[in-house]
């Protein structure tokens, strides 16, 4: 009986997690339209269409290794977190 009680308690542990890392991904657009600097956009504005691309694709570039490193650590953390919990 213990057992099983152990095991819905983490099904509902983890239903609780994908409902909050879901409510992080909706949230994040609305972090994103924030970081609007002033200058980059006066300054695409008056680009041409081939170098705002090449400003998109910078921006894309620049964004990856902080977005791995950000999923690197999530990953290490969820992987060592069940290393001392008992069976």
């Amino acid at each position: 009986m213990t057992r099983k009680l152990l095991g819905q308690d983490r099904r509902q542990a983890t239903a609780a997690r994908i409902v909050l890392v879901l409510a992080m991904l909706l949230a994040l657009p609305f972090w994103a339209s924030a970081q609007g600097c002033s200058m980059c956009r006066e300054t695409a504005a008056f680009q041409k269409d081939r170098a705002v691309g090449a400003l998109k694709r910078g921006i894309a570039a620049l964004a990856i290794p902080p977005a791995g490193i950000a999923i690197g650590l999530a990953w290490l953390t969820w992987k060592r977190s069940n290393r001392f919990s008992s069976n």
